[in-house]
């Protein structure tokens, strides 16, 4: 079972991280795809990000549509700081046998071995960069050689969608149209969402 994790804020998701998870998808034949948005920093404020509740559900409203892509809170029920080497923790013990990877942009990647325990997640999962901009992959390439040693980091060369969180909130303070760089506007109510709780 080979399973893919990406995290981030989604504050709010947007067509660029849904146009991430599917190439991932189809690049590497992923069976399951876990949206996981991360906890509520304690540096930021409400107005900076929405509640844990409303980035749940706007993820299960932005990923409705890509098969195999569940929802899950297990890095918001988690306790303490939010450590990428937690999560994976706990994840071996769900999938002790499955194929994990964690995917990241250009910007995670580069800083990746200053992560806390940053060895230790590459025992657990492969990573897996996606390029934001297209114009940085053999910057990419010379980190992921670098990381190899270690264990396995994939790039992979994509058509980037550029799009961000903090562009469309912008956009919205000033009341300009975001809809091309959104999907899936129905009330979510009316979705069936993919939604694994325990997880």
């Amino acid at each position: 079972m080979n399973i893919a994790v990406f995290g981030g804020s989604f504050n709010p998701p947007h067509l660029g991280h849904f146009h991430l998870a599917k190439s991932v998808c189809e690049s590497l034949k992923i069976d399951t795809m876990l949206i996981m948005p991360v906890k509520t920093p304690p540096h930021k404020s409400s107005k900076e990000m929405e509640s844990e509740e409303d980035r749940l559900n706007m993820c299960r409203l932005a990923f409705s549509e890509l098969d195999g892509c569940v929802v899950s809170h297990l890095e918001m029920k988690m306790e303490g700081k939010s450590y990428t080497v937690l999560t994976m923790r706990k994840l071996r013990e769900y999938y002790p046998d499955a194929k994990i990877y964690f995917v990241m942009g250009s910007d995670m990647l580069t800083s990746f071995t200053k992560w806390y325990e940053w060895q230790e997640i590459l025992t657990h999962c492969s990573l897996i960069c996606v390029s934001r901009y297209g114009d940085d992959l053999d910057n990419l390439n010379k980190c992921a050689d670098e990381l190899n040693l270690y264990g396995e980091c994939i790039v992979l060369n994509i058509d980037a969608f550029e799009a961000s969180s903090t562009q469309i909130r912008d956009m919205i303070e000033k009341g300009e149209d975001v809809s091309f760089l959104l999907d899936n506007c129905e009330e979510l109510n009316n979705m069936d969402y993919n939604f694994i709780p325990f997880i």
